[in-house]
């Protein structure tokens, strides 16, 4: 896998909206959030994404394979989604992104993200990082979100 990470176009919309469908499908038949889930995000959102925050498109070699939206600045990064194709996961392309980000915006004082509360891949992810859950927010009577933060030179765990 050679992964390459770059700013994300207009032009990769019609290729990473399909992406990232696939990628919370699974999470919005679990929980039914047709508010907040990104498989329901239309194309017209994840334009104004891409514009407005530091979106990023994930290839190994010429191929898509997903993306990554982070929001803020360097005294709060906020992760709102990385997303991997379904095909290409579990191959250390989620790990090289959250690597990416962490290079990419090496003076950050405070990273958050939100998960969901039955994700416990999600959890074990982001805690070998050096995440640490802080807040449980209830969005619906089926959706729970646990918060994550991590404060800098924090290191992945091996």
């Amino acid at each position: 896998m050679s992964l390459v990470f770059r700013k994300s176009t207009m032009e990769d919309i019609d290729i990473l909206l399909p992406i990232q469908k696939a990628s919370f499908q699974e999470d919005l038949e679990k929980y039914e959030d047709f508010e907040t889930n990104p498989a329901c995000e239309t194309f017209e959102k994840l334009e104004e994404n891409i514009k407005k925050y530091h979106h990023f498109t994930i290839l190994d070699g010429e191929s898509v394979i997903g993306a990554i939206d982070v929001r803020g600045n360097e005294e709060r990064m906020h992760i709102s989604k990385v997303f991997i194709s379904p095909f290409n996961q579990n191959n250390g392309a989620g790990t090289a992104a959250i690597q990416f980000l962490e290079e990419q915006f090496p003076n950050v004082k405070l990273w958050t993200l939100y998960t969901l509360y039955l994700s416990f891949r999600n959890h074990y992810f982001y805690e070998k990082f050096g995440y640490k859950k802080t807040k449980e927010v209830q969005l619906t009577p089926k959706l729970i979100l646990f918060k994550y933060e991590k404060l800098p030179g924090v290191l992945m765990s091996k």
